[in-house]
């Protein structure tokens, strides 16, 4: 099988736009300017950004600038279509994350007689579609989608993209760290100790000037005082990671400050646990994600069952705050997303 490699021509582009992409870019790294220059790379009709939630429900989109149409689905329309019917969206909820297009699935022919095609591409006058998302759980997926209306995309696009993939989730994660330090100076004076973020704000000479009180209290459980003054002195990039049992800190440097969180432990659930306990996240009964997912009820409730002993709860609402964490098991009206029905 051959091996596609990329032109000096390309390689110069993306090395260019990789040392420029961060300026085009601010509290979110990705903006309508970026995405103009994605285009340079990646030439296409339409680029888009998006982030869906399954928990609250929330898409955040960001198109290109001089896109030609607005998209206008409603965000049911699109996670079901996008997730559950595209050929690409399945397999993001098997963790494959590569740059993938709707022709590596599908001829024309095809693609034609499906539901997707109607619904989420024909139209709008799409024919071929490519996408590569940053590597993120099924809770919060973060896409870049390239369509055309003509002109098949190639193994030169598909490879620029997943060179593209590992500096672009250094741009996400690099402005969620802007976001979450700026939240976390805004909140320090009204911190407890028992929150899993804290802030550690260092002077001139690298001391310590203000330690949150979460920031204390992580110090003193996980102990990293020789790892930590190492890693300081390196002037290292990389986050520090300190574990304690199955307990993790990681310790980020933004400037002249430290950002500390606590995170929990992974948990391995399959590919179909993750789509019902994400459907669970949005409220609906096992009737109804039984329909949804083309499975007889007693097996989406067999699928909760393992569920339940994988992470150790007895309720449906307690496994949605396990696997997803505490982002919203309220809607934007207060009501309860999680069914009543365990």
């Amino acid at each position: 099988m051959a091996v596609s490699v990329l032109a000096r021509g390309d390689a110069e582009r993306l090395l260019r736009f990789v040392g420029e992409a961060e300026s085009l870019g601010g509290d979110h790294p990705v903006t309508g300017d970026l995405l103009v220059e994605l285009g340079r790379l990646v030439e296409a009709d339409w680029i888009n950004y998006q982030e869906h939630d399954c928990v609250p429900r929330h898409l955040f989109e960001v198109e290109r600038t001089d896109n030609p149409c607005d998209y206008n689905e409603s965000f049911e329309d699109f996670f079901v279509v996008e997730l559950y019917e595209s050929p690409i969206g399945q397999r993001r909820l098997q963790g494959d994350f590569r740059a993938l297009r709707v022709s590596d699935f599908f001829t024309q022919r095809e693609l034609h007689r499906t539901h997707f095609y109607e619904v989420a591409l024909r139209p709008f006058g799409i024919e071929h579609e490519l996408e590569v998302d940053i590597p993120s759980p099924p809770s919060h997926m973060k896409t870049f989608q390239f369509a055309r209306a003509e002109g098949a995309f190639s193994e030169r696009d598909r490879l620029v993209l997943d060179l593209l993939q590992p500096h672009l989730g250094r741009l996400w994660r690099a402005a969620r760290t802007r976001r979450e330090l700026a939240a976390a100076l805004t909140g320090l004076d009204h911190a407890e100790a028992r929150e899993s973020r804290g802030v550690i704000l260092l002077g001139a000479r690298g001391e310590v000037e203000y330690a949150s009180e979460p920031a204390r209290r992580l110090l003193r459980e996980f102990a990293p005082d020789a790892t930590l003054v190492d890693w300081l002195e390196s002037g290292s990039r990389r986050p520090l990671v300190h574990r304690l049992g199955e307990r993790r800190l990681i310790i980020e440097r933004v400037g002249d400050a430290l950002l500390l969180e606590e995170t929990r432990p992974e948990v391995d659930l399959t590919a179909r646990e993750r789509e019902v306990l994400t459907w669970v996240a949005r409220g609906k009964t096992n009737a109804e994600i039984a329909r949804l997912l083309w499975l007889a009820p007693s097996t989406v409730a067999k699928h909760l069952e393992n569920v339940y002993a994988k992470l150790n709860v007895k309720t449906r609402t307690a496994a949605v705050a396990r696997f997803l964490g505490p982002i919203g098991l309220e809607g934007g009206d207060g009501e309860s997303i999680v069914s009543a029905q365990n």
